[in-house]
């Protein structure tokens, strides 16, 4: 089993807790300069789309196993799970070639992610994530016509 690396924007990054809709962990890497022509050595799917990740190429990566999540010290990650645009990361990636009924080839998933700069990710409506609901108990009742 050969391990690899590369290094972009993490996009979507359900790797602590919470499972993509799939039941995996999983992130969206967009890649630049050589990280392309690194991902398509490893024979991963790169694509590209003006409408997604500022029109970067990416790769969709994912695991049925939690990955090993690290500081850009090397210490186990101590940061916020819920990761926005501008994150970044080194994610060690593990090949492993396969050949059963359906086929044969080669699969990939997440072993490791180093997570170079962290951006938590605030919500649209990050002005109401700190007021509870009775936070609105001195709201005045406006008078209906």
């Amino acid at each position: 089993m050969a391990s690899s690396y590369i290094e972009g924007n993490l996009y979507y990054t359900y790797l602590f807790d919470q499972k993509d809709k799939y039941d995996r962990y999983s992130c969206a890497v967009a890649l630049e300069g050589d990280q392309v022509k690194k991902a398509k050595s490893l024979n991963l799917t790169v694509k590209q789309d003006d409408s997604k990740y500022n029109g970067m190429a990416y790769v969709q990566l994912k695991s049925n196993y939690q990955p090993a999540l690290y500081n850009k010290d090397g210490s186990e990650y101590d940061g916020p799970k819920a990761l926005g645009e501008g994150t970044t990361g080194v994610v060690k990636l593990s090949q492993r070639p396969y050949n059963n009924k359906y086929g044969s080839g080669v699969t990939t998933f997440i072993e490791g992610v180093k997570f170079t700069n962290v951006v938590e990710y605030k919500s649209d409506n990050a002005a109401f994530d700190d007021e509870g609901s009775d936070d609105f108990s001195n709201a005045k009742e406006v008078e209906e016509f």
